[in-house]
């Protein structure tokens, strides 16, 4: 066999090696193509993607601000998940527990009544509370910010409420304990009993 030959089988050998990768790394290269454009699907699906612009979700024309004597502006322009707030909460590494009785009572439901409902505010909570209690759509009661370490009995009513049980809102709102800034608000379904 000639040098020539030779040369010319291996160079057939190798051509047929070039030939079988191909196939691979074509396979590859479509692969991680796939993953690409299925991350981008799942970023486009899910919010927020990873590394977001800082920003609020809550408009700072409805936001409250701490009312130190209780007699604070009810609501917001939306109300968000129990969840939501939380996961919001969590995203700015504020931990919340909440410790809510599942009953309020009242002697009599004149404006001004003196009535039990217990709620905690945890040491380990970083975040100020302020408690309503929601009657269709109108509070008619509101407790004093409660801090960490603190707890309230009671609430006053602030409106005449009809002798009755009711399933009622509880809707905790939250503020920092630095800014007093707005944080969210939580609600709990609770019973209201009025003698």
């Amino acid at each position: 066999m000639t040098i020539e030959k030779i040369n010319e089988s291996k160079g057939k050998k190798e051509d047929k090696k070039r030939k079988r990768k191909w196939p691979y790394i074509l396979a590859i290269l479509l692969l991680l193509l796939l993953l690409l454009l299925l991350l981008l699907r799942s970023c486009g699906n899910q919010h927020p993607c990873p590394n977001p612009p800082p920003s609020s979700s809550v408009p700072s024309s409805s936001v409250p601000s701490l009312d130190d004597t209780g007699s604070a502006e009810p609501g917001s322009g939306s109300t968000p998940s129990r969840q939501e707030i939380l996961s919001r909460l969590q995203k700015q590494e504020v931990t919340v527990t909440d410790k809510v009785s599942a009953q309020a009572s009242f002697l009599n439901g004149s404006k001004g009544t003196s009535g039990t409902w217990e709620v905690e505010n945890p040491s380990f909570n970083t975040v100020i509370m302020q408690c309503e209690i929601v009657l269709n759509g109108e509070t008619v009661a509101k407790s004093a910010p409660i801090y960490p370490g603190q707890h309230i009995d009671g609430l006053t009513l602030s409106k005449n409420v009809a002798p009755g049980n009711y399933s009622v809102t509880a809707a905790i709102k939250y503020y920092n304990k630095t800014t007093k800034a707005y944080l969210g608000m939580a609600d709990y379904k609770i019973r209201l009993s009025v003698s």
